[in-house]
């Protein structure tokens, strides 16, 4: 009888431990995880489960980024945890949420259980109306069915709010340098109070560009937003600009309110006549091979002309071996930009020189550094000592049949004109006998 006594408390025992251990925690609709705390702008407030919307509102104001801190509790461990914050009732196409990361709550064996913060943010806009709106929290995990929160937020207009509603750039992103830059502007009033004297900047801090003007007064409207124009503001662009990416800042401030501003990215095309070109050389050479004979000289000219946009010297050097010697007309020339000039290389092949194809290098160089260099061809031929010409033989020769030619054509005028005065005279005889 009392060992039956015995085991009947033990029984009893046990079923008290059970339900105090069950009484220690009341899992929520995820299970093992429960939201503990809520945080709206650092303020606690008192999450509903939706049955009933009770406590205080915090109050939150338009244009606000407003940060919603959730505390969670897990007695074990869960997986693939997600909370999202939504505001619903805006009458745009705006969605007013955000969102975690997924992430994990992992509980050791004997512990008790583990706590973790998660930080949302939510951007107001600056046209809402001011009245109370709802702020959803919905938890999910991979196995259990969603958990929602619900937290009542009063939207109100703050006393003095200025932003920059809209920039307008003309002629657009892309401006040539030299050109002007048009900016307008478009404030917002979206606060309960007018502002005055409101500093409107707008500038191209790279190129040390700026423009500022002031608008005496932006009305508001009950709350509502109101627009206000600033005069056109004029940014020109140096001429001598580089081609790139600039940012324009467009700034508006009171002295009453924190700056509001916006940025954007122009892109300035270069203005040829300020851009400083690289050097340049273009050479022309004529012809490129010749026949030489043993013994004989060739002429060859090269073009040199400096088609970049500053002045520059050029050298030039030649060496042809021992099958002949080259000299130039000119080692040194110097080059406005656009100019050109000739440069002469005489080729003469020695007596001894091997028949066949050889070649004479020139080379022209700037600044110590070589920018071109130019093989002149020439073929030598064999040819017989009672047939070799000398080339001032050639030339001489050569200035003789001009000469020539040249005193041909005077003798034929000359016959052209005495012909036609002796025409005249029989003419005017004639006349005379009648």
């Amino acid at each position: 009888m009392r060992k039956l006594l015995s085991v009947f408390v033990v029984f009893v025992l046990g079923l008290l431990s059970v339900s105090l251990v069950s009484a220690a925690y009341v899992p929520g609709p995820l299970g093992t995880l429960d939201i503990t705390q809520v945080e709206v702008n650092g303020e606690e407030v008192t999450p509903s489960d939706g049955l009933t919307l009770t406590g205080v509102a915090p109050t939150v104001e338009e244009g606000e980024n407003v940060e919603v801190e959730v505390t969670f509790q897990a007695n074990a461990s869960v997986k693939d945890i997600r909370v999202e914050a939504e505001v619903s009732g805006y009458d745009d196409d705006e969605v007013l949420s955000d969102r975690s990361a997924v992430f994990d709550m992992n509980v050791a064996a004997g512990d008790d259980g583990t706590t973790k913060k998660v930080t949302l943010n939510l951007e107001l806009p600056r046209r809402l109306e001011n009245d109370r709106y709802l702020l959803r929290l919905r938890v999910t995990d991979r196995d259990n069915l969603d958990q929602t929160w619900y937290v009542v937020l009063q939207v109100e207009a703050p006393r003095r709010g200025l932003g920059i509603a809209d920039v307008s750039l003309s002629p657009g992103t892309t401006v040539k340098a030299g050109r002007s830059l048009l900016a307008r502007v478009l404030l917002e009033n979206f606060g309960s109070k007018d502002l005055k004297d409101v500093k409107v900047t707008v500038a191209v801090p790279a190129l040390g560009l700026s423009a500022t003007e002031f608008v005496d007064e932006v009305n508001t409207d009950d709350g509502n937003v109101e627009y206000e124009d600033v005069s056109q503001m004029f940014l020109p662009l140096p001429a001598d600009a580089a081609e790139g990416d600039y940012e324009v800042v467009v700034t508006a401030s009171t002295d009453r309110t924190s700056a509001e501003s916006k940025k954007y990215t122009i892109h300035v095309l270069p203005d040829e006549r300020f851009q400083e070109q690289e050097d340049r050389l273009v050479l022309a050479v004529g012809p490129e091979s010749q026949n030489v004979f043993a013994g004989s000289t060739v002429r060859y000219a090269i073009a040199l002309t400096n088609a970049g946009s500053n002045s520059k010297a050029y050298l030039l050097a030649t060496a042809a071996g021992d099958w002949a010697t080259a000299t130039l007309s000119e080692q040194l020339v110097v080059l406005e930009p656009g100019r050109n000039k000739v440069v002469y290389v005489d080729v003469t092949a020695a007596q001894a020189a091997v028949a066949g194809q050889h070649t004479v290098p020139v080379t022209v160089s700037a600044d110590g550094e070589a920018l071109e260099t130019v093989n002149l061809g020439a073929t030598v031929a064999a040819q017989a000592v009672e047939q070799t010409v000398p080339a001032n033989v050639n030339l001489r020769t050569g200035l003789e049949i001009a000469l020539i030619v040249l005193v041909v054509v005077l003798v034929i005028v000359g016959l052209i004109l005495g012909f036609s005065r002796l025409r005249k005279d029989n003419d005017g005889e004639e006349k005379t006998y009648y």
